[in-house]
């Protein structure tokens, strides 16, 4: 069952096409990620399917309602959408106590006091912020104010909610903790999320599927997993860091441009003519394995290994077929 249907979707400023007749269907419970550099439409989509901008054509829809239908003139303004809001700055009222700012639009829907706290309460739980709920958000550190976010968020028990780069204001190590939770605790209360993000590894942890955008459209709609092992084209494999672009004749292949992953290299013991004879140029430790940069003849190539090797070293590899791909313009 979809959650949300969007369909011919476009919108222009100032002359400007910032989205080009848009197709896109989020399933029930889907964790979607809008990827791709600034400029390519994906904040801006995220805010019409919020009700924040209105598409010049186009209509979204949801299983109980119709967002917007620019065909018939139909807009459904956002108090109504069932959706809520987690913004890149928290957006918290400095003012108010952690529980006034999650409670505060649960009290502009006239709730029971009683029902008000029982639910801050139970969603201080999931967030991991019981005890909190007293302090002011500048008593916060950042990965507590995104939770307070979150929570808020969570509150008002939301059939969707929509995410512009949650994470881009946390160190890395709490980003992929945060990250974590987000994907665990939507994924448990059933949550259709959409989300924003310019960051690959942002877009890997969080997602189901990730539409990659480039100028307006999208340019790729499939999972973390396919999007970065076979991307669409070679503007896809650059933005995704996703390997090693290499001319066909320099690895023994048909011609054309190929995509090596930096997993792809087999260092051999011995040559052959099937084999690449590579010069190491650097030799680097990153988390639990070397990446090393190396010349392939004219050409620098960049592979990870279990073992290091020393700087001005020759080395022999072969290339595991399968995880080669013939790469499109």
């Amino acid at each position: 069952m979809n959650a949300i249907e969007i369909n011919n979707i476009s919108k222009s400023f100032d002359d400007k096409t910032v989205l080009h007749d848009i197709n896109l269907t989020v399933a029930k419970g889907e964790f979607i990620s809008l990827l791709g550099p600034s400029g390519c439409g994906k904040t801006t989509l995220l805010r019409i399917i919020a009700g924040l901008e209105l598409p010049d054509t186009g209509k979204i829809q949801t299983p109980a309602n119709t967002f917007v239908d620019r065909a018939t003139d139909e807009y459904l303004p956002v108090a109504k959408r069932k959706l809520s809001y987690v913004f890149q700055d928290y957006g918290l009222w400095p003012h108010m106590s952690v529980f006034d700012n999650i409670a505060f639009a649960l009290t502009l829907q006239k709730m029971p006091k009683a029902d008000i706290k029982k639910r801050v309460n139970e969603v201080l739980t999931l967030v991991k912020l019981v005890g909190h709920d007293d302090k002011l958000p500048e008593q916060l550190s950042g990965g507590q104010k995104q939770r307070v976010s979150i929570a808020r968020a969570m509150a008002g028990s939301p059939d969707i909610m929509l995410l512009d780069e949650p994470l881009s204001n946390l160190d890395a190590n709490l980003r992929e903790e945060l990250g974590k939770e987000i994907r665990e605790l939507t994924h448990k209360q059933g949550i259709t999320c959409v989300n924003v993000t310019h960051d690959r590894k942002e877009a890997q942890l969080l997602s189901d599927r990730i539409a990659l955008m480039k100028d307006g459209v999208i340019h790729q709609l499939t999972d973390p997993v396919r999007l970065f092992k076979q991307p669409a084209s070679k503007w896809a494999c650059e933005f995704l860091d996703a390997g090693n672009l290499i001319e066909g004749h320099m690895i023994h292949r048909e011609l054309g441009e190929w995509l090596v992953p930096r997993t792809a290299f087999k260092i051999e013991n011995d040559n052959t003519d099937t084999r690449l004879s590579l010069h190491v140029d650097s030799c680097l430790f990153l988390d639990d394995r070397f990446e090393i940069a190396a010349w392939l003849a004219n050409e620098k190539v960049f592979f990870y290994s279990e073992a290091p090797f020393d700087v001005g070293q020759n080395i022999f590899a072969s290339l595991l077929e399968e995880n080669l791909v013939s790469i499109k313009a």
